[in-house]
């Protein structure tokens, strides 16, 4: 399995990441459910407007964040850190991407949120599963 297939295993296999946004120098954390589109490097998350975090994102589209797993084992601590865009989805891709979380999370069609893209420039996966202390960084290439 190489890098990339290791943190998308992570990812896919977690529901709920934490995005960070700021405004000024004030900084704010919510908890999201998501849905990793891998074919785009992006996670999707749905939030309103008139959440902290959903008008922060709206003014400030630099975010980070991380997803996280439950874990009371030193050994068995594993986690993703990252630095992202978040953008508000319009049109045929507001479509696709409401597609495919509403397969995950059906239930979401009850809350009519904007979705957004929260699309990375970073991953640091941390996974004590493979050694104590593996880190697993991929960036985004260069265009």
């Amino acid at each position: 399995m190489t890098d990339v297939e290791k943190i998308l295993a992570y990812i896919k296999g977690n529901a709920v990441l934490t995005i960070c946004s700021a405004q000024g120098n004030v900084p704010w954390a919510a908890n999201c459910f998501y849905v990793f589109d891998a074919a785009r490097m992006q996670f999707l998350i749905l939030t309103s407007l008139e959440t902290r975090h959903g008008a922060e994102i709206q003014e400030n589209c630099w975010v980070a964040g991380t997803v996280s797993s439950q874990q009371t084992s030193v050994i068995k601590i594993r986690g993703l850190q990252y630095s992202a865009i978040a953008r508000r989805l319009a049109g045929e891709e507001e479509e696709g991407a409401r597609n495919l979380y509403y397969r995950k999370f059906p239930a979401a069609r009850l809350h009519s949120a904007p979705i957004w893209s929260v699309a990375p420039y970073v991953l640091k996966l941390t996974d004590n599963t493979l050694g104590f202390g593996t880190k697993i960084v991929w960036t985004k290439p260069e265009r």
